[in-house]
């Protein structure tokens, strides 16, 4: 019976740069279920290690797709219970409480995720490797150490490209499902651009027809090519942290990273570099309490919590603290790693 737990994922996935292709349908499902059965503990995050969600099927001889999806299972529980919580009852779409032994319908906004990972499953359980593939193994298969999400996202890009494809023949843009070019719009050439997470994909083209053929929005992580998921949709952000303004959004595991929000010490709200609400260091990301604490807070704790900031930089005119400045000045640039790793700037060279 070939089952994975995706919530939370391996270190292995974490190592590959890439997550299940299901882990943002699994996490949504999640966080419903719990939201309507147990709100006190309703997950905050994909990755916040508390839950976790296992799905799988039952291997069948008959190739037929009911048979696949009859066994298909999903179980959500947290991580310090050894039996699960929650399932997902198929084909009759119901949510069972395993402890209590109630059901209740799955709510109709989640059903096309629900069936979302039940074609995933059918295809995945028909899924025959690429033997060119350098990963695989023509006598003993996928490593044993090699993550689920490998093969997974190998299956799931495959259904995705057909769809975009099924997209256009559908509208009669072109006459056969067959891809000239599999990453690439047959119609304009340019690479599709494809959701890191759920590998939807759409033509990139604004003058292309196929542009606005897709429904897909994107939102850019404030981390760049540092992000884990880099690319993704505005779909699979199920979580993450936005600044005040709302103008800089962070992916929940660039989030966790930490180093790209500036935060009050006292009612710990984030604020980007653009916000005006609070200024703090660009190299330690130390700061002062935001406007409105400042105003609220006693005297003697905002002065507990007061930041000295000089500068500002010669190169980007941003403050910063004077341990830093100091440091710099030394040329000890004690603070360049953390300064390259959250903020991608090098300034701290530049404070005198």
């Amino acid at each position: 019976m070939p089952s994975w737990t995706i919530i939370p994922p391996t270190m292995e996935d974490l190592d590959q740069y890439y997550c299940h292709p299901m882990i943002v349908k699994l996490f949504r499902i999640m966080r419903t279920v719990y939201g309507l059965l147990d709100p006190q503990n309703e997950p905050s995050g994909i990755h916040e290690g508390k839950h976790t969600a296992t799905f799988g099927y039952e291997d069948s001889e008959e190739t037929s797709e009911s048979s696949v999806l009859s066994s298909l299972f999903i179980h959500f529980g947290l991580s310090n219970q050894t039996s699960p919580r929650f399932a997902i009852i198929l084909p009759s779409m119901q949510i069972e409480d395993l402890i209590q032994g109630s059901r209740i319908p799955v709510p109709p906004e989640l059903v096309p995720t629900v069936t979302d990972i039940c074609d995933f499953a059918v295809v995945r359980s028909q899924f025959t490797p690429d033997p060119n593939d350098p990963e695989y193994d023509i006598d003993s298969g996928y490593g044993i150490d090699e993550p689920e999400s490998y093969p997974a996202g190998q299956v799931w890009e495959r259904v995705q490209m057909q769809k975009f494809h099924e997209l256009l023949m559908n509208t009669g843009l072109i006459e056969s499902t067959d891809p000239r070019h599999s990453h690439r719009c047959d119609l304009c050439r340019s690479d599709l651009l494809q959701c890191k997470v759920c590998l939807k994909v759409m033509c990139p083209a604004r003058n292309c027809v196929a542009f606005p053929l897709s429904c897909m929005r994107w939102r850019p992580c404030a981390a760049g090519h540092r992000c884990w998921y880099s690319d993704i949709c505005i779909d699979c952000v199920v979580v993450g942290t936005t600044c005040l303004c709302e103008e800089t959004w962070t992916c929940d595991l660039c989030t966790e990273k930490g180093g790209f929000f500036l935060r009050c010490l006292r009612c710990n709200r984030p604020f980007c570099d653009g916000c005006s609400y609070l200024v703090g260091c660009r190299g330690c990301r130390a700061s002062n309490l935001c406007h409105d604490c400042a105003e609220e807070a006693p005297e003697d704790v905002a002065k507990e919590k007061y930041v000295e900031l000089v500068g500002p930089c010669t190169k980007c005119k941003t403050p910063v603290c004077k341990p830093c400045a100091t440091a710099a000045a030394a040329g000890t640039y004690v603070h360049i790693a953390v300064v390259s790793f959250s903020t991608g700037c090098d300034c701290i060279k530049s404070y005198k």
